[in-house]
């Protein structure tokens, strides 16, 4: 294995003269979250987010590091950096920070899989210094003449999902622009010091938000806020830190093509259908048929859809279900939930727990749910005339959980930034507190899961209880 520009090398700071220091700004109210766990949980790593883009094709090395170059100049948010002497930190963007990154060949190796593996765990678990920007590298590892993987990671205080498509759009299309002499043609981002700042002048205006904040109280009173799964977990076992693990799911192209069609026929959307069987594999679980699940939300306010940066906020949806209901009524009921939650995504949590008297008694996970259900729906970008085939593959298993159980569902499993032909599939993954589940039970739960997908395709009209049924056979 040789390598060279190791991935922590220090990157320059030019900032460090007072009179000449960027402006320093508040955490926005999502990054307040992931700094909090940091400070409880120094040792974790839920929140490195790492991906791996698979490069097939004969591969311009300096191209490709230019345009990572280019991404970071355009997107302050990569360039943020805290400053630890404060509590709650604020941060600044350094302009003056390179790119970090490296170069590893495995070509001589024999087990190139097992040497890819060892590295994006050492990349991935490498801690980063958010006092010192950029929180975000890369690593290109050769494992062919004409095959490379490019290793991405970031830290969350810094991305979402949706940022990470803008990323990949950007570094391709620059690359391609370089490939082809011609200049790359890029919307302009906006700033996220901007947003943290607008964000912060809206909430110093009297009654913000109030009308969301009585919605979530109305909404929320009287529910239950834990929800225990007996049967997947065993007495006594307790959730002590965050330890997990991760099972990923595909709904093959035919089943996921079955549940699009029956979407659309009835009105729904795919998540609001397997958010619904979701919640009835936890009413049959937990024997309670009033649920508070939390799901993430995108939370981007208008004209920041090319910013790089932390928007996603998580909300509790609180969903009522009745065996003797049809499914089809279930799902009615739960796209209902979701219609009126989602105009009201813009509370933080951390503000609505404070709200409703809830307090976290061990910060290891969010005090209105210990469950969560989402869509990693942020599209993967498409960019024609690379002489490159691209495909993508995120969500690494951290060996950390947020939540007791967190399950994310991918739309299409075609996860490719060239052309993509036929239907695809869909991929669920599910991370799980392994403090309190093991790997068998959660495919257990998984294969259950399933069932009732195929149980309510086949026959929408049926009974809630029926499909549980069909799921136990």
């Amino acid at each position: 294995m040789s390598e060279a520009a190791p991935a922590t090398s220090p990157a320059p700071r030019t900032t460090t003269d007072p009179e000449r220091a960027a402006p320093m700004f508040n955490l926005s109210r999502s990054q307040e979250i992931v700094w909090l766990h940091e400070e409880l949980f120094p040792e974790s790593r839920a929140y490195n987010f790492t991906a791996s883009l698979d490069l097939r094709g004969p591969l311009d090395e300096p191209a490709l590091r230019q345009s990572l170059a280019t991404v970071l100049a355009r997107h302050e948010a990569f360039r943020l950096e805290l400053d630890p002497e404060g509590f709650p930190p604020q941060q600044r963007v350094n302009d003056g920070c390179a790119p970090r990154y490296r170069t590893v060949d495995l070509t001589g190796g024999d087990d190139h899989e097992a040497a890819f593996e060892e590295l994006w765990r050492e990349q991935h678990d490498e801690p980063f210094d958010t006092a010192e920007a950029p929180m975000v590298r890369w690593s290109l590892i050769r494992l062919a003449e004409d095959h490379h993987r490019l290793l991405h990671t970031e830290h969350h205080l810094v991305h979402d999902g949706w940022s990470f498509g803008l990323v990949l759009r950007d570094l391709f299309t620059t690359y391609r622009a370089l490939a082809q002499g011609v200049p790359a043609d890029l919307p302009e981002p906006r700033s996220y010091a901007e947003h943290v700042r607008e964000s912060a002048a809206a909430e110093a205006r009297p009654g913000h938000q109030d009308e969301a904040l009585a919605y979530w109280r109305d909404t929320l009173d009287g529910a239950a806020f834990d929800l225990p799964l007996p049967g997947l977990t065993d007495p006594g076992r307790v959730r002590d830190v965050p330890h997990g693990d991760q099972l990923r799911q595909l709904l093959a192209p035919e089943l996921a093509e079955r549940l699009r069609a029956a979407a659309r026929r009835d009105g729904h959307t795919p998540f609001s259908v397997l958010l619904t069987l979701f919640a009835e594999l936890l009413r049959r679980r937990s024997g309670r048929s009033d649920l508070v699940i939390g799901s993430a939300v995108g939370n981007r306010p208008p004209g920041f859809q090319e910013c790089v940066g932390m928007f996603v906020n998580t909300i509790p949806l609180r969903l009522r279900l009745r065996s003797d209901d049809s499914a089809l009524t279930a799902v009615d009921e739960v796209t209902e939930v979701l219609i009126r939650s989602l105009p009201h995504q813009g509370v933080p949590v951390q503000r609505l727990a404070h709200e409703l008297g809830e307090h976290s008694g061990t910060g290891l996970d969010n005090p209105l749910f210990q469950v969560m259900f989402s869509a990693h729906d942020a599209p993967i970008p498409h960019v024609e005339g690379l002489d490159l085939e691209v495909s993508v593959h995120e969500a690494f298993n951290t060996g950390t959980s947020r939540f007791d159980l967190d399950v994310v569902l991918v739309p299409d499993s075609r996860r490719t930034v060239n052309s993509r032909t036929g239907p695809g599939g869909m991929l669920l993954i599910w991370d799980f507190a392994t403090d309190l589940y093991d790997s068998p039970r959660i495919a257990e739960l998984q294969r259950q899961f399933t069932a009732l997908l195929e149980a309510y395709l086949a026959d929408s009209t049926t009974g809630l209880a029926a499909l549980t049924a069909a799921a136990d056979g």
